[in-house]
């Protein structure tokens, strides 16, 4: 049996890493106040599925010895352990996400337990429920009968409906810290006798991203060697060496791009795998962001912090995350990394170019005019509304790019105006970046986001700014004017003709 189901948790106390929930669970067991609809949110790999299946238990044992705690060893809690109880259904929302789904097994609740106290519905992944789907759930989980608990799971809350939400008890699962992710690895590791030292251990830890699921499995990939260490860990993710790393960044630090782009080139001659040295890039860049503001004491980092300033330190982080995130456009593996080592050697992001006193000015006196007679028209903001915008901006940005890389492309150069109490008003530079943002697919994704985060319905309006200048376009303006398709791009993006 692989060892991430092996070591799955069969109390709330084997648990890693979810105190908040543990404690919710266990106070509403011991005063007998359990909701009758749960909704378990959090990143993959923390606990969801475990937690759920151990309240079935709870619920369900025949002899526990302790309240809150299973026996493990009835009927019930064995049969609910390797997933044959008949009265623990679990459903996967992926895979019967339809209305008649939804439909057959709102008929099947009002059928009494035929063996266990209560039956369980566990239904993963549910937001990828319909809408349908969804509506048809509402009445069952508002007036569930007595005999009946549902337990949702979603690694996307805010695709949840804020109807379904108001009908639920939620409960956040969150990532694992390092340290809790090494205190597991090291028990199961001790457990089935694989050698495994402290430095080999931190860096699955750290390439867990916090999800224990992950960190078991790469332990498990990893047990068939005699030893493990970090050299074996760095050559079996193809992650790079960390003295190979650090020599990366010092000739980015010192802008010598050939030195660079050699010691990239040995990576992935050696086997590397593009993806994976990226991760470890940025986890090198990330834990020199935190020892540089004080929030890491790892020593060996002193001499490499030592060679980035913090704005050159925060550039060069998101070089790299561009190059990750480019990676699954390109035909060359290599190319975004390449890049990204060239751009971080180069220092500026964007070179600027001194105008001339005889170069053209490009000028957009209607654009402005038609943004400062938006602007007139703004309701008030509400500035506490504003601030959590603002503060939770990045977020929004990565809520948007797992379901559509390009609209997080556009928000990036979009901006935030204004939010009155029913409409958020974001500016975008050109026309077709507009249209883009009030298509029904992207606003509704965008309302969803910020009513998350204004924890109230929210819409969404657009306005068209200052399209931005660069020097490029004004140093091509004479041809631009001759060229027939740039003509035609921009009578179809409805933008101004360059004239």
């Amino acid at each position: 049996m692989v060892l991430y189901r092996k070591y799955r948790p069969q109390t709330l106390d084997e648990l890693a890493g979810q105190e908040v929930v543990k404690e919710s669970l266990s106070r509403a067991i011991s005063s007998d106040k359990l909701s009758h609809a749960y909704l378990f949110c959090g990143p993959k790999g923390t606990g969801k599925t475990s937690t759920a299946r151990i309240l079935a238990k709870i619920v369900n044992c025949e002899k526990p010895p302790i309240v809150g705690v299973p026996c493990n060893e009835c009927s019930n809690c064995l049969s609910i352990t390797d997933g044959s109880n008949m009265d623990v259904i679990e459903m996967d929302a992926a895979s019967n996400r339809g209305i008649e789904d939804v439909r057959v097994l709102r008929d099947n609740i009002k059928l009494a337990p035929s063996s266990a106290k209560k039956k369980i519905y566990i239904i993963d992944e549910v937001h990828m429920l319909s809408t349908d789907a969804f509506n048809a759930l509402l009445k069952t989980l508002e007036e569930p009968p007595n005999h009946v608990i549902f337990i949702l799971a979603t690694t996307e809350v805010h695709k949840i409906p804020q109807t379904i939400m108001s009908r639920v008890t939620k409960l956040d699962f969150k990532l694992v810290s390092e340290k809790e992710m090494v205190s597991v690895l090291r028990c199961i590791a001790d457990k089935e006798k694989i050698k495994i030292d402290d430095g080999a251990l931190n860096l699955l830890a750290r390439r867990s991203g916090g999800g224990i699921r992950d960190g078991v499995k790469l332990l498990d990939q990893l047990s068939y060697h005699e030893k493990i260490d970090s050299r074996v860990v760095e050559e079996s993710l193809g992650s790079g060496s960390t003295e190979g790393l650090s020599r990366l960044l010092l000739s980015i630090a010192g802008k010598d791009l050939s030195e660079g782009l050699k010691i990239l080139s040995e990576f992935l001659s050696a086997g590397a795998n593009p993806k994976e040295l990226n991760l470890s890039i940025l986890d090198l860049l990330r834990r020199l962001l935190l020892y540089k503001n004080g929030l890491q004491g790892e020593e060996d980092l002193k001499a490499l912090a030592h060679e980035f300033k913090m704005d050159e330190l925060i550039r060069v982080i998101n070089f790299f995350q561009k190059s990750l995130d480019q990676a699954r456009f390109v035909s060359i593996p290599s190319l975004p990394l390449e890049m990204a080592v060239a751009e971080s050697c180069a220092g500026e992001s964007e070179p600027k170019v001194a105008k001339g006193p005889n170069e053209p000015q490009v000028e957009k006196l209607e654009e402005s005019h038609e943004l400062e007679k938006s602007k007139t028209h703004l309701a008030p903001s509400n500035s506490s509304d504003m601030s959590k915008i603002h503060e939770r901006w990045m977020y929004v940005l990565e809520t948007v790019k797992q379901y559509n890389y390009s609209l997080e492309a556009l928000l990036r150069s979009a901006k935030v105006l204004g939010c009155s109490e029913g409409s958020v008003v974001i500016e975008v530079p050109y026309s077709f970046h507009q249209r883009i943002l009030e298509a029904p697919k992207s606003r509704d994704l965008l309302q969803s986001i910020f009513s998350d985060i204004l924890g109230r319905s929210i819409g969404i309006s657009t306005v068209l700014g200052q399209k931005p200048v660069r020097a490029e376009e004004v140093a091509n303006v004479e041809v631009a004017a001759d060229d027939e398709i740039l003509r035609i791009a921009s009578e179809i993006f409805n933008s101004e003709p360059v004239n």
